[in-house]
């Protein structure tokens, strides 16, 4: 399992939450750190773009960081690209290393078959990064033809198993589709262990799985 953190503007990364997890004192060799994934947009509705890059942020020069742009609506994916490069160039000057671009949208479940068809268009920008997103737990049941066009078109599909800070659990088509879609990880609201523990217990598979945390909360 590799864990990363999610982290909003006027959050820190932390990394001491692997203790929480049963598995990782354990089989330490089972549970590895990736680099945090920072929310760096928005593409607001109105069709504004707010910037959330600060210099004065704390980046680790050593491992590559995930850059996150939050959508409101399905843009032009050549304004998105503009605005991705920008950011791509500004961590560049400092020398940071991004591996993985997310993008972070709640798709009306009918529309999942359009914001596939972006991903794609996104893609075809020659972004030089793999195009991630985030994902929610009822667009397996709402339009699962949809979902998995979406799975076909990102690199990886992370569902937040949480909304606000309410817990959702598997259902039965993602405990499937976790089966047999290698691109299929997990977020959790909090260091959640026995969450974690129910996903484990309940998906049966043999390929890496990454699990994000959103950062700066905790479980109590």
């Amino acid at each position: 399992m590799t864990f990363y953190d999610w982290v909003w503007p006027h959050q820190t990364t932390d990394l001491e939450y692997l203790s929480v997890f049963d598995i990782c004192g354990r089989q330490a060799t089972k549970c590895l750190m990736m680099g945090p994934r920072f929310l760096v947009g928005t593409f607001e509705i109105n069709g504004s773009y707010v910037s959330h890059i600060s210099a004065k942020d704390n980046f680790n020069n050593e491992i590559p960081i995930g850059l996150v742009w939050r959508i409101e609506d399905l843009i032009s994916p050549h304004l998105a690209a503009r605005e991705i490069r920008a950011a791509l160039d500004f961590f560049s000057d400092l020398g940071i290393s991004v591996g993985v671009l997310v993008i972070d949208y709640d798709s009306p479940s009918r529309g999942l078959a359009d914001y596939a068809d972006w991903i794609k268009d996104l893609s075809a920008k020659r972004l030089q990064r793999p195009i991630s997103t985030t994902g929610l737990a009822s667009w397996s049941l709402d339009n699962p033809v949809g979902f998995e066009s979406l799975l076909d078109a990102a690199d990886t599909v992370s569902i937040q198993l949480y909304q606000g800070s309410k817990t959702v659990f598997l259902n039965d088509a993602l405990v499937h589709l976790m089966e047999s879609s290698d691109n299929l990880h997990i977020s959790l609201y909090c260091a959640d262990k026995g969450l974690l523990d129910h996903v484990l217990n309940n998906v049966s598979i043999s390929r890496p799985l990454n699990i994000g945390i959103f950062d700066g909360v905790d479980c109590n």
